[in-house]
């Protein structure tokens, strides 16, 4: 008979093996043989209530919808090339048809061959920053970075990546158009984001790692809602916005004892945004004779953090999760930089996951259960939670095709 301290300390092994299985199954790129391609399909239904203060039976949202419909196909070349393209088959009431297509991945792998275990990566791929490439949707809401539109998860670029000597960790350095899968052709900037990503696994079961990016400038999708003329006809304001230095950085940590884990991140975000409008001369009839351009900038400050701790149970049929994030925005105004209570929050809830089965390997789901509550609270003085319940079923899979 197995003495029970030793049953709990190979149930801490097991647990220690799946995250580290987790981690490799993220980054690896080397997940089928030479001549071999690969099939995968990611389909979620969410059922989603939205309402004030609990309110859940005069909902002001409730819906059903497929919330992610992704077609993978992957194919190994050889031992040194690799590529990959992910479509994602979007619902949404924007189109015509209730439903778009659009290029979620589209890269090539290269191996450096004077560098073990790394590669030169260049097409669309994941956007290496924070949690927001290794989210793995254990809490089915979107990652702070994500959610908080810092950046996108995806994006245009060229980067090196790979694992460091004996296990100790990852590395990514890239360039990026740096306005996300989302934008292309025109409406990039001529200026590139600069990312760096560290991530270490000094002994088995924790990982800490920080992530950094810089764009000078972009061109970015806002719209300014004072195009026109002012209240008192002083000011032709124009809607032509910029954001210049765009700043990020986020260190992170991961902790895994036994079946608890918990995941944590800090973001920073910094940019400045240049805007222009005429200054109007009139005449003593209140006629405007003159105008003259100027341009003018206003600075933003953001941060917040993040917490995600995860119990797993019952030879981890059963996650059972906790959220906790808070997000704060400073604006300039004249020489000080005031909190935007309005778009300043606090978020917390609770879930759990219910897996009916795993794919191979254990480290990704194959049919599974979501169930997730948020309560999101902004900081405006008397300002109502808003509750959030998601159910998510979500059924995924993948074939290996066999060279011919």
């Amino acid at each position: 008979m197995i003495p029970s301290n030793m049953k709990g300390q190979n149930r801490m092994k097991r647990t220690v093996i799946a995250l580290l299985l987790a981690i490799l199954a993220a980054g690896s790129v080397y997940a089928i043989d030479p001549g071999q391609s690969e099939l995968e399909y990611n389909g979620w239904f969410r059922y989603m209530n939205q309402s004030t203060k609990l309110d859940i039976t005069n909902p002001t949202a409730s819906r059903s919808l497929i919330e992610r419909n992704y077609w993978r196909a992957s194919h190994q070349w050889t031992s040194q090339l690799f590529s990959k393209l992910t479509l994602d088959f979007l619902s949404s009431s924007s189109y015509a048809d209730g439903a778009s297509v659009r290029i979620k991945e589209a890269y090539m792998d290269m191996a450096l061959p004077m560098v073990k275990d790394f590669v030169l990566t260049a097409g669309m791929q994941k956007h290496y920053f924070s949690e927001i490439y290794s989210w793995d949707y254990t809490h089915p809401d979107k990652s702070l970075a994500d959610a908080q539109g810092v950046c996108a998860s995806a994006d245009y670029g060229v980067t090196v990546n790979g694992f460091l000597p004996k296990g100790l960790g990852e590395l990514q350095l890239g360039a990026y158009n740096g306005e996300g899968y989302k934008v292309t052709g025109a409406k990039n900037s001529i200026a590139p984001e600069l990312l760096a990503n560290l991530r270490l696994t000094p002994f088995a079961g924790v990982q800490v790692g920080a992530s950094v990016f810089s764009k000078a400038k972009e061109i970015a999708p806002y719209a300014n809602n004072k195009k026109g003329r002012n209240s008192d006809n002083t000011k032709f304001e124009l809607g032509d916005t910029a954001n210049m230095d765009r700043f990020a950085f986020s260190p992170m940590a991961k902790v895994a004892i036994g079946p608890v884990s918990l995941t944590g991140e800090y973001i920073m975000f910094d940019y400045t945004r240049k805007f222009s409008y005429y200054s109007l001369t009139k005449d003593s009839s209140g006629n405007v004779v003159d105008s003259t351009l100027k341009e003018n900038s206003k600075d933003y400050a953001q941060s917040g953090i993040d917490l995600l701790p995860v119990v797993s149970l019952m030879s981890r049929k059963l996650e059972v999760f906790g959220r906790f994030s808070t997000w704060e925005r400073k604006e300039q105004s004249g020489d000080s930089m005031p909190v935007n209570l309005a778009k300043s929050l606090t978020r917390y809830g609770a879930g759990f996951n219910w897996y009916f089965l795993r794919r191979a390997g254990g480290a990704k789901p194959a049919a599974m259960f979501q169930f997730a509550w948020v309560r999101e609270q902004p900081r405006t003085e008397g300002a109502d939670p808003v509750d959030t319940f998601m159910a998510q079923f979500r059924f995924e899979w993948n074939h290996v095709l066999s060279a011919l």
